[in-house]
């Protein structure tokens, strides 16, 4: 901007569209105030402001209210000083206390980087390998409010696709289908949140933690709301199982997994965030979709609800789509689903026998609400 005293930055708020806005940040004389491009204005009180500094680049300072509902950030050189400058000393403690977390991480970088250095290639390469899989064991030891942190943040970031429906007859009914499921989800502590996106794709995902995204297209298309529990049993085992979590850590490569083995979750949670905003949702390996499938049979089944409406679901999708055309994403981006149908009724056959209680949900009601005509 042409204003020296004004700072290209942004705001991450429920109350903007989307949850993030690009601004114009200025310090005044006790706060700092950032004005969107559509003319509203935030602000963030000097004496109540948190400090975080870090980021992709190094350098993004986010400043933060006590509960996190509201965040300003910018990344420019000379705005860290000039918010120091204009507090009046009253961030010099939390800067400061940046600063020295910094040198620690440095000072980590360096001596691994010592170390490496010193071993011979085969050492180099023995030991890539060790550390990753030491990094994928302590996975288990990781707390699920990490998979949390991670799934809402990238959440908040991501590019929806289009509006969050909240129809109470459309809403009501997913979140009673994930309701009966979740008590035999494979962990405790997994709060599923459920969000109802407005919009012809056919797709459902579950971010690491719980968070539910389900879109209308796919309400739609399903035949039943056993269906779409099916749906909702196999994308609540991908959390369950904490396959996201494994994603992040595979895609973020070495130096996230020594900060794993080093304790460093606050850079695991925003390296995870960012995965998740980037990637494609429905791209884990075909090992994690067959124990997600799994799974969710055995989630089925325990909460009374017929396992082979997870078949059906497909069956459903390959009889009314063929080819399948690019608004069929669950389905598309799944391999293979003839011999996932197969090892769906194969596992059923193993099951023991169970009295199944359907879903009391007037379906056809859903899917005018969501819009299915």
């Amino acid at each position: 901007m042409d204003d020296p005293n004004t700072f290209d930055g942004g705001v991450l708020c429920d109350q903007v569209a989307g949850g993030r806005s690009g601004a114009g940040l200025r310090c005044g004389p006790d706060s700092l105030i950032a004005t969107t491009s559509s003319g509203r204005s935030f602000a963030i009180r000097y004496s109540e402001c948190q400090i975080e500094v870090g980021g992709s680049s190094g350098r993004m300072v986010f400043c933060r209210t006590a509960d996190r509902s509201l965040t300003i950030f910018c990344d420019q050189s000379r705005f860290g000083p000039e918010l120091a400058r204009a507090a009046g000393g009253l961030l010099d403690e939390p800067f400061d206390a940046c600063a020295r977390k910094r040198r620690a991480a440095t000072s980590r970088s360096w001596l691994l980087g010592l170390l490496l250095t010193a071993v011979g290639a085969m050492v180099l390469v023995a030991g890539f390998y060790g550390i990753r899989m030491a990094a994928d064991a302590s996975l288990t030891a990781v707390p699920l409010a990490v998979d949390r942190q991670i799934g809402e943040q990238a959440f908040r970031l991501m590019d929806h696709g289009g509006p969050e429906l909240k129809d109470p007859a459309v809403t009501a009914a997913v979140q009673r289908i994930v309701d009966r499921l979740a008590p035999h989800a494979a962990v405790d502590g997994l709060a599923f949140d459920v969000h109802v996106i407005d919009a012809d794709l056919c797709n459902a995902f579950c971010l690491p933690g719980g968070t539910i995204v389900i879109y209308t297209g796919l309400l739609q298309r399903a035949a039943s709301a056993e269906e779409v529990a099916g749906v909702l049993a196999h994308e609540m085992a991908h959390a369950s199982l904490r396959h996201g979590l494994r994603q992040v850590a595979q895609s973020v490569g070495l130096a996230a997994a020594v900060n794993l083995l080093l304790g460093n979750m606050e850079g695991l949670v925003v390296a995870g965030a960012e995965v998740f905003k980037i990637a494609t949702i429905n791209s884990y390996s075909r090992v994690q979709e067959s124990d997600a499938d799994a799974e969710g049979v055995r989630m089925l089944h325990a909460a009374s609800i017929d396992p082979m409406s997870l078949a059906r679901f497909f069956e459903t999708m390959q009889r009314e789509s063929g080819d399948l055309p690019p608004g069929l994403t669950w389905l598309s981006t799944h391999p293979d689903h003839a011999s996932r149908i197969e090892a769906v009724r194969s596992q059923v056959g193993t099951l023991p026998p169970a009295q199944y209680v359907p879903l009391e949900i007037d379906w056809e009601q859903v899917r005018r609400s969501a819009g299915g005509g």
